[in-house]
């Protein structure tokens, strides 16, 4: 008897956390998925303040097209996450249903077997449910969700049956870069340079994978692809701090000079790239007037300071 109350006690305690524990896990799910409404409304009003500044002629043809894509990109991944968020959290009422149901299973299984084993007079009755209430939502592969790995192998099986198909390999290439997949990403990049290698998006997009993941690297396909990006645009932000570098790292400053002071030209006044190319345009000159046999050789600067980009495709 004295079993049976202890253990009816100690029911009703726990009764009360675990059907209270739906209420707290709905809250969060609802915190993020405003987050995700709010992420969707900022990403808009990027892309529209970006194709403002196109049409008024204050940003670079190039720069907007490439940032309008990266928007664009970032808001259908959060388009995606929001519709699994509304489709797959169940509400408070559905998930305390289950939970009561759960509940009153166990008050049956405890009450029959609490007056002949003393036993579970000291091991909560908690450790029993844990099992039960571990069984949470499914994590993929390095924390992705599995809608994304999902998306990811319908891709993949649409290229092997259209392995033409461009658009395809570049959407493969970049999804494989958010998964911090780089051999994934090269491959992809390769594929479609293969189908289209006079394409800009293609050539600007592979030229910096290649070099974001191995930046002392400046010679070979990376300074190929960025030579064909640059004969496609003379203008190409990216391409000119390239082909700069390669030209410094070959000590053939006077061509350094040449790029990056068209670079300078194609960056915003006042902004923090433009300071850097300013900076290391001074340093560039610097050798120059110095090179008179004796080497005057100063260390390049970094991408990040003079673009202002990160060092990430």
């Amino acid at each position: 008897m004295f079993i049976i109350v202890m253990l009816a006690a100690f029911l009703v305690l726990f009764a009360a956390w675990f059907l209270t524990r739906p209420m707290k896990g709905w809250a969060a799910a609802e915190g993020s998925r405003i987050a995700l409404e709010l992420t969707r409304e900022e990403t808009l009003k990027q892309i529209h303040e970006i194709e403002a500044d196109r049409n008024d002629g204050r940003i670079d043809e190039s720069i907007a097209r490439e940032e309008t894509a990266r928007l664009k990109y970032a808001l259908a991944q959060t388009l995606r996450a929001l519709e699994a968020e509304r489709g797959a959290a169940p509400g408070p009422s559905e998930k305390l249903g289950r939970r009561g149901f759960v509940l009153a299973g166990l008050l049956v299984i405890l009450m029959v077997f609490a007056a002949t084993m003393d036993y579970w007079q000291n091991k909560p009755a908690l450790l029993t449910f844990a099992t039960l209430n571990s069984k949470g939502q499914m994590r993929g592969v390095h924390g992705f969700p599995p809608m994304v790995l999902s998306m990811v192998a319908k891709l993949k099986r649409h290229l092997v049956r259209h392995p033409r198909d461009t658009a395809g390999w570049l959407e493969l290439a970049r999804a494989n870069v958010v998964l911090g997949n780089a051999k994934g990403a090269r491959n992809a990049y390769a594929h479609a340079y293969k189908l289209a290698p006079d394409d800009e998006t293609v050539l600007a997009n592979y030229a910096w994978l290649l070099y974001s993941t191995n930046p002392s690297q400046t010679t070979g396909l990376v300074d190929t692809l960025f030579q064909r990006l640059y004969k496609q645009d003379p203008r190409q932000q990216d391409a000119l701090w390239f082909l700069g570098l390669a030209s410094y790292n070959q000590h053939h400053f006077h061509k350094t000079l040449k790029y990056w002071v068209q670079l300078e030209k194609e960056l915003p006044p006042g902004s923090k790239a433009r300071s850097g190319v300013q900076t290391a345009l001074s340093k560039i000159r610097i050798i120059i007037r110095a090179e008179d046999g004796r080497p005057a050789q100063a260390a390049p600067p970094s991408a990040r300071a003079a673009t202002g980009k990160p060092a990430t495709p």
